[in-house]
């Protein structure tokens, strides 16, 4: 039996680890003492990520997809920025992770393709969306008929009905 996933507070999670370790590396501390700490975060945001991905692309029927997709994307950039500014520093990534160069690199090649999977789906699925919200014409005027018959109506006071006895 599968297990539910609650997909908004994951994301959330997730992105709350990219921010914390981002505002680590910012800091002046000892690679030695959380080198292997700030890896494991990076390594565990970069799977799960690709774990929450895969649920979404297989569950076709799941409701509140689109939006859970919209978040997944969100995070995605964020851990794409992240890696970007990991990559892009080469002091930092010498010092704290430089064995594991190669490692971020595919990660970020990986999460790039994800992201673009992500927005195709999306470019997919909210057109269908768009149509089926979409109130026609014959719809408005039914509505709007119905609702000026009611406004000409009084309205009936439960009060002003005569007891029966």
């Amino acid at each position: 039996m599968p297990a539910k996933i609650h997909y908004e507070d994951n994301l959330f999670f997730l992105h709350s680890i990219l921010r914390t370790v981002e505002s680590g590396l910012r800091l002046d501390i000892d690679p030695g003492l959380f080198r292997d700490k700030i890896l494991e975060d990076v390594l565990f945001v970069d799977v799960m990520i690709l774990r929450l991905y895969a649920s979404l692309r297989e569950n076709d029927y799941l409701i509140r997809r689109t939006a859970y997709l919209r978040s997944l994307r969100r995070t995605t950039s964020s851990y794409l920025t992240f890696l970007d500014g990991l990559l892009g520093n080469p002091s930092l990534l010498e010092s704290t992770l430089g064995r594991f160069q190669e490692k971020l690199e595919s990660a970020r090649q990986e999460h790039e393709s994800v992201r673009r999977e992500i927005d195709a789906l999306l470019d997919r699925i909210e057109p269908d969306e768009e149509t089926q919200s979409i109130v026609s014409s014959e719809e408005y005027g039914f509505l709007l008929a119905r609702e000026s018959q009611t406004e000409g109506e009084p309205e009936e006071d439960p009060e002003d009905e005569p007891e029966e006895r």
